[in-house]
This record gives structure tokens, C-alpha cells and sequence, in this order.
């Protein structure tokens, strides 16, 4: 189905692609991360299934942008504050991050896991001798940036 682009986003697209060094606010679990090609991300926790050298494509943007021009995702629908039987749902035609994942490219390489080094701490209650030592070694993922890249009008209309 062919992507519904406004006339605004449009117009501007074409002056955002050909303005050099693009960056973009990715997330991941609910956490956002600004990167520019050829940065290093360390996630706080280890990506299952992965491998050093796998090309993750990151598909979750809520900025993309470059100097002068910055591309805003629209407002997600809210939450609702509790959970019911039934609920109505309520369509809403404007884009949110599902769709602007057409507009730009953004991939990773896995680099590898990297383990902080063993931590001690020392745990004590009030009026007790007893102290307890707890360790801990936390596992990171460490991501390469390799490709930031806005599409052209006629690369998203193909």
C-alpha cells in the first residue's frame, strides 16, 4: 500500500535528504538513543540471537533530522489507564513511528557482548553483624552504527 505522506513532509523530504550527516532518536524497550552514523551503542543488557557481525535493522524512530531539519514523529495513541472486557478502538489517520520506518534507513552491526568487570557490595541491616557481599557482573550488547540515511521522495514512492 502506498505510503500517505503530507504535503509539508513532501516538500521538505527532498531538502532533508540531500542535507548531510543525518542523525536519528532510535529506541529500544523504551529507552532512546540519539545516533549518527559511525557511532558505538552499548545497550544495557544482552540481545538474544545475535552474533558478532549480524546487521540489525533499527526500525524504531521517533526523530530523524540532519543540521537544519528535524522530522518528528506523530504522537502515539494514548494508553488507556485501565484494562477492560471490551474497548472501542479509535483509527487515527495520522502517521506515528510504524510509519515513517519507510522514510529512512537505519542499520547496526553487532560488535560483541562485553561484560563490566565484578562488582562487590556490601550489604548490612541495622543492629545485625551479619554482612552480605552480592556480586555482580552485568552483560552489555555493543552496536556499531552503519548506515544513517534519509530515503529520497522516489525511493519511498517505488
Amino acid at each position: 500500500s502506498p505510503l500517505q505522506i503530507s504535503d509539508s513532509v513532501r516538500q521538505l523530504l527532498p531538502e532533508l535528504h540531500a542535507q548531510g550527516p543525518h542523525f536519528i532518536t532510535a529506541h529500544f524497550h523504551e529507552r532512546s538513543y540519539l545516533l549518527t552514523q559511525g557511532d558505538t551503542l552499548r545497550l544495557p543488557f544482552v540481545m538474544k540471537g545475535v552474533e558478532p557481525g549480524d546487521v540489525i535493522r533499527l526500525n524504531r524512530a521517533s526523530l530523524i533530522g540532519s543540521r537544519d531539519l528535524t522530522l518528528k514523529a506523530a504522537a502515539p495513541p494514548p494508553k488507556l489507564k485501565s484494562r477492560t472486557a471490551s474497548t472501542t478502538a479509535i483509527t487515527d489517520d495520522t502517521p506515528t513511528k510504524d510509519a515513517q520506518i519507510r522514510l529512512y534507513v537505519c542499520r547496526a552491526v553487532v560488535m560483541g557482548i562485553d561484560s563490566e568487570p565484578m562488582r562487590f557490595l556490601q550489604k548490612t541491616k541495622r543492629r545485625q553483624r551479619k554482612v552480605k557481599v552480592v556480586k555482580s557482573k552485568h552483560k552489555h550488547t555493543i552496536l556499531r552504527i552503519k548506515e544513517v540515511r534519509v530515503k529520497s521522495l522516489e525511493e519511498i514512492e517505488a
